[in-house]
């Protein structure tokens, strides 16, 4: 939601210093026939990059905000994930494939949310770290997937620290 209205915020007043609040352009302003001063261009320039710089700067903040803590906590819990979706396994029946679906499910949500953080304005290095995670987390839960548990665990490990450096 608080992303939603900072995109919103920030693409308002760009359309608003794009569009002058007057409806000319920087040489000439056609209804009133003035022109205007190259430094009110230059100014509402600044401003403009001023706006998006700090929409980024939010939209990373929130992003690793939201990310970093759950990543860590899955990196550092991904072995009880195994262990648990093992015991239903041997145990078998219902038990086997409520344990795969909550499995597939956890992956596919954290996939999903690291994917959405990445497609929002913050900067290219976090970017690519949510990117990257977001990959990994649906290619494990993918039936083809045959990536080992121990390598697993310690790839999540690897992009929960990267994302943070990245954040830092």
């Amino acid at each position: 939601m608080r992303r939603t209205l900072i995109t919103a915020a920030a693409a308002t007043a760009l359309a608003f210093t794009l569009a002058g609040c007057g409806g000319g352009d920087s040489e000439t302003d056609t209804a009133a026939g003035q022109t205007s001063s190259p430094t009110a261009t230059a100014s509402a320039d600044a401003e403009s990059a001023g706006s998006a710089e700090g929409g980024a700067a939010a939209a990373t903040k929130e992003a690793c905000d939201t990310a970093v803590p759950v990543a860590e906590e899955t990196a550092s819990t991904i072995e009880a994930y195994f262990a648990d979706l093992i015991a239903a396994v041997a145990e078998g029946g219902t038990a086997a494939e409520t344990a795969e679906a909550e499995f597939r499910a956890k992956f596919t949500d954290l996939s999903a949310m690291l994917e959405s953080l990445a497609a929002d304005p913050v900067d290219a290095d976090v970017q690519q770290a949510l990117t990257e995670a977001s990959e990994f987390a649906a290619q494990i839960v993918h039936p083809d997937d045959n990536t080992p548990m121990g390598q697993v665990e310690g790839r999540l490990a690897e992009l929960a620290e990267k994302l943070k450096t990245a954040c830092a």
